[in-house]
C-alpha cells in the first residue's frame, strides 16, 4: 500500500520559509543564545541581566573539613602503635591515650572496650563515653 501524498504547501514554492531569509538561522542573528556579548545584549540585560559573572560562594576550605574520626576497636588494635610514638602511656593497668596529639578530633564507639583507658579527645559519642566508663576508663574532654 502506498503512502498518501501530502497535501499542505502543495501550491507553495518556498514552503512559509521565504526566500534566502528562509535558509539557516540567519534571520534569526543565530541559533540559541549565539550572540548574546554582541547584537543581542540589549535583550540580555532586560531579560536576564545575571547571565554572566560570578555566581555564588566557594567556602573556605578550612571551614568545610570534616573531623577526623576513630573507633574504640581501633584504638585498641593501634595501642602499641600509640604507645611507640609517644601519644599513650601504660599506669599499672590503665593506659592514658591522648587522641587530640595523635591528630584524631571524635572518639565514636564501634567495638567493645575490654582494657581499662583514660582517653583524651575533644569530642566523643554519647555510646562512646558509655563503653570506655563501663570498662573502668575515663574520657577527658579537651578544652583547647
Amino acid at each position: 500500500m502506498g503512502k498518501k501524498k501530502k497535501k499542505k504547501k502543495r501550491g507553495s514554492r518556498t514552503h512559509g520559509r521565504g526566500r534566502k531569509s528562509g535558509r539557516g538561522a540567519g534571520e534569526r542573528g543565530g541559533r540559541g543564545k549565539a550572540g548574546l556579548k554582541k547584537h543581542k545584549w540589549k535583550s540580555l540585560a532586560k531579560d536576564d541581566p545575571d547571565y554572566f559573572g560570578p555566581k555564588g560562594f566557594t567556602r573556605p576550605q578550612h571551614l568545610t573539613q570534616e573531623d577526623e574520626v576513630i573507633n574504640i576497636y581501633q584504638v585498641e588494635e593501634s595501642l602499641d602503635y600509640l604507645l611507640e610514638e609517644g601519644f599513650a602511656s601504660k599506669e599499672g593497668s590503665t593506659y592514658e591515650i591522648d587522641l587530640d596529639s595523635a591528630g584524631f578530633d571524635k572518639l565514636l564507639s564501634k567495638g567493645n572496650a575490654t582494657k581499662e583507658m583514660e582517653i583524651k579527645v575533644s569530642d566523643s559519642s554519647e555510646r562512646a563515653k558509655e563503653k570506655i566508663e563501663e570498662a573502668g576508663g575515663e574520657l577527658i574532654p579537651d578544652e583547647t
